[in-house]
């Protein structure tokens, strides 16, 4: 019943996302920098939950033209206009709740712009475990959220500014969904949209296999000695900083000799 509730709200409110949409909104164009700042390079599934009407999905598909996007939405009104507007062969849109069976494929990118904090704290827990099966190694998840700070303006000064659902995104909340999705945290950063501080931008990252030691081994394809020019020498003969420097010691060596 809450959860028909609350897509009724989304379904009713399409028309503020398409104002969104075509009076270009700051907090977007602020989210979209930091999406492309620290996005997968060249990732070629990519994920965004709560699309809305389907725009960053279209913008991502437009940025990299050989991924394939996909979008979900607990708004079936919402869904219904991104396929209208934006769904195409690349970029697709789905209705419902992600879940850890949502879908089979993993992602390099998952998006999650103004969402996070529409989520139950209660709820946390299965949208993590959902989250953590759908990201592949290497894989980066980008959040946007208002700040507590902002919430609270918002509360006391903004009639109608607050959802059925707006939870305080702090950065405990964000350290225990790095821990709860296997990923490191390594953004927390407020941003200015209206008011300084008013949002923060999140980024985590799914790492991939630990390194390994290289050993040489005797018989293999590439001698030791071809590893060790490859690897030692010919760096050095080519770094143009060091070479600054051994022409430097050269030059006091020579004006010193007799001293030095």
């Amino acid at each position: 019943m809450v959860e028909e509730l609350i897509e009724e709200y989304y379904n009713t409110h399409i028309d503020g996302k398409i104002k969104g949409f075509t009076d270009i909104n700051p907090r977007i164009e602020l989210a979209w920098k930091t999406i492309l700042a620290y996005a997968p390079d060249k990732p070629t599934e990519i994920l965004e939950v709560g699309c809305g009407i389907g725009d960053i999905c279209h913008r991502m598909g437009k940025k990299w033209k050989r991924s394939t996007v996909t979008g979900i939405d607990i708004s079936s009104k919402s869904i219904e206009i991104a396929t209208r507007l934006f769904g195409n062969s690349q970029v697709k849109f789905k209705q419902g709740y992600l879940e850890k069976d949502s879908f089979k494929n993993k992602f390099d990118l998952i998006v999650l712009m103004d969402v996070y904090e529409h989520i139950k704290a209660s709820d946390r827990v299965v949208l993590h475990e959902a989250l953590k099966a759908a990201l592949k190694p290497g894989g980066k998840i980008i959040l946007s959220c208002p700040t507590p700070r902002y919430l609270e303006y918002l509360r006391n000064f903004v009639e109608g500014g607050l959802q059925p659902v707006d939870e305080n995104i702090t950065s405990k909340v964000a350290q225990q969904l790095s821990e709860d999705t296997a990923t490191e945290l390594i953004l927390y950063k407020q941003v200015h949209v209206w008011h300084p501080g008013d949002y923060v931008h999140i980024v985590l990252i799914k790492e991939t296999a630990p390194w390994k030691q290289e050993s040489y081994i005797a018989g293999s394809k590439r001698s030791i000695i071809t590893r060790l020019i490859e690897k030692v020498i010919n760096p050095i003969i080519n770094n143009p900083v060091l070479s600054k420097k051994a022409s430097r010691i050269r030059f006091i060596k020579s004006r010193l000799k007799n001293i030095y």
